[in-house]
């Protein structure tokens, strides 16, 4: 178990596809309706971080 502000350890034998982004949409899939982008107040802008963590 994690302390808190530690992220947990991820079991990747236990991945049947590995290094396959297989969680992605399939080729051609349609948009889904829970992520509407057309709201986003500013697109293209990565401000979904807390501040103070920048790249």
């Amino acid at each position: 178990m994690s302390t808190e502000g530690e992220r947990p350890e991820i079991d990747l034998s236990r991945d049947p596809n590995p290094g396959v982004p297989d969680h992605a949409a399939p080729e051609g899939a349609e948009v889904d309706p829970l992520i509407d982008l057309s709201r986003d107040p500013n697109p293209g802008k990565a401000d979904h971080a807390k501040p103070g963590e920048e790249d």
